[in-house]
């Protein structure tokens, strides 16, 4: 795989999107020669790839996973599937409850 493969990525959607490094250096609030530098430096830090995501509308980490020949890592972790289910739960509960409340308060007050 080639060394320096976010960069041309980035740039495509630029492109693309009709996008130019003035005005990603106005949605971030970045000075135009910072994004400049930015767009010709070998590498590119994880956040400003993240900005980038966000400001382009582009999953930049997923087409980068995509280049990778390795396996899938386990997202299912039980321990959090768990925990969700939980919280979950308890927010019904909440939901619930505060019907029950709401209720409460309009019975009272139309006595």
């Amino acid at each position: 795989m080639e060394k320096n493969f976010v960069l041309p990525m980035v740039k495509r959607v630029m492109k693309s999107k009709n996008v130019n490094g003035a005005d990603i250096a106005r949605a971030l609030n970045l000075h135009p020669t910072s994004v400049n530098g930015m767009l010709h430096r070998p590498t590119m830090q994880v956040q400003k790839l993240a900005d980038l995501s966000n400001l382009l509308q582009y999953n930049f980490f997923r087409e980068l996973a995509t280049k990778f020949p390795y396996a899938e890592p386990d997202c299912a972790d039980t321990e959090l599937v768990n925990e969700n289910a939980s919280l979950q739960s308890r927010v019904k509960e909440l939901e619930l409850e505060v019907n029950i409340l709401r209720q409460t308060i309009r019975d009272l007050a139309g006595k």
